[in-house]
């Protein structure tokens, strides 16, 4: 009886482990999973609350992000056509999207976070050269409305994001600074 209780309880978690992971393509006001979004190595409840709200501003890649609007869905075009102020640091896969997004500059040198609604790959420079290195990362499949956030020692002058290798022509993206 004991193997069979053990054998079923093996199953029921090995079929739960092989669900697939959400997709971060919903829709703003749709419901996350609440365990895989609080599960970041920070909080993430307000740019969750961004990125969801309704009339969140639309920006074109090589735009500006308004002041005062810490988020904005980023329009982005195919990798090849993307013209970076400065080279990435990593090659983004053939057949995605990317785009360059300036930032105002921050009120206060500090640390910040680019927070993307999708996985892709994020590259920061205040100077237009020279990339800023990251403080820290966190990423967690499975949350229906973020995907990852980067933290960077930030000081300040404005900000260009990089964002490269995306899976689709728009991106949620958000820079406030770290709680």
């Amino acid at each position: 009886m004991r193997v069979a209780v053990a054998v079923l309880l093996l199953a029921a978690g090995t079929a739960e482990a092989q669900e697939p992971a959400r997709s971060a393509e919903v829709p703003p006001g749709a419901s996350a999973d609440s365990a895989a979004c609080t599960g970041f190595d920070w909080a993430l409840l307000r740019e969750q609350a961004w990125f969801a709200a309704p009339g969140l501003p639309q920006v074109a890649s090589g735009g500006t992000l308004p002041v005062g609007m810490p988020g904005a869905l980023l329009g982005l075009k195919p990798q090849a056509e993307v013209v970076p102020p400065f080279p990435p640091s990593r090659e983004a896969k053939p057949g995605t999207y990317g785009g360059v997004l300036t930032v105002p500059a921050p009120v206060t040198p500090g640390l910040y976070q680019v927070t993307l609604s999708d996985r892709a790959w994020i590259d920061v420079s205040q100077d237009g050269k020279t990339l800023r290195s990251p403080v820290a990362h966190t990423m967690r499949p499975g949350c229906a409305v973020l995907a990852k956030s980067v933290r960077f020692q930030l000081g300040a002058v404005p900000i260009t994001i990089v964002v490269s290798g995306a899976e689709a022509d728009t991106i949620r993206i958000a820079v406030a600074p770290a709680e």
